[in-house]
């Protein structure tokens, strides 16, 4: 197997600036960083999808998440109601994995499943719904890596540990086994090192609201704060 060809995000040439990307896009497995840990994975394609869980010992059955450059390719990759749209722009770009309503344009990653009940009143019985789901990150990337809020296209994407292992963050705590197996190494300096927090939005147009499935970088007190203010008090991009 050869060796991977690895570069150092935060000191690319003109020429390597553009390489990035193309490089990125043809490799079947990369790890790169992101601004919660290190992961692993690749632009949207089902043969990264399988790479990914060849290489980490993965269940197959496990939900993987996809990774947005920057919000304005998520908004226009996926269709979200008003108020959805509305939520995004207030708690993206950030450390935050949204859960939402399975893209109807969408064949890969699998869908995972989430199921809502709201309880009954004065005597009606409970609602229960059931929804098909995918995770989306929009990072707000570290200046080192600026230039992955540039790429053109979604990646799919799990942190570079085996299954179980804590998610490294930085390049040299990705087990050297795991980055033999990738095409592309992208190096861009250590990083956060706490996983995004992960806010289930899939029940929020049915008046469901939403929940924490993971807490990580962000509080709920911290998403609550957001959802609250008016967008223009919002920090800037």
């Amino acid at each position: 197997m050869s060796e991977p060809r690895q570069m150092d995000l935060s000191r690319l040439s003109a020429l390597e600036s553009l390489e990035v990307a193309l490089r990125l896009s043809a490799a079947r497995l990369a790890v790169f960083p992101t601004d919660t840990v290190y992961g692993i994975g690749g632009s949207l394609r089902s043969e990264v999808g399988e790479a990914i869980v060849a290489a980490k010992g993965r269940e197959p059955d496990k939900p993987l998440q996809v990774i947005f450059p920057n919000r304005e390719l998520l908004l226009r990759s996926i269709e979200f109601t008003r108020a959805m749209t509305d939520v995004l722009h207030r708690l993206l770009p950030g450390p935050l994995t949204i859960v939402v309503p399975y893209p109807s344009r969408f064949t890969f990653p699998p869908p995972a499943t989430a199921v809502w009940e709201k309880k009954g009143r004065l005597g009606r019985r409970a609602t229960r719904k059931t929804f098909a789901t995918l995770g989306v990150r929009v990072p707000h990337w570290p200046a080192p890596v600026r230039i992955m809020a540039t790429l053109s296209v979604p990646l799919v994407v799990s942190s570079a540990n085996r299954a179980g292992e804590p998610p490294p963050a930085a390049l040299d705590q990705v087990e050297p086994a795991l980055r033999a197996r990738c095409d592309l190494v992208l190096d861009g300096g250590p990083i956060a090192g706490v996983a995004s927090t992960v806010v289930d939005f899939s029940g929020y147009d049915d008046g469901y609201g939403y929940r924490i499935l993971r807490r990580g970088a962000v509080s709920e007190e911290q998403i609550d704060e957001m959802l609250r203010r008016k967008r223009k008090d919002l920090p800037a991009v």
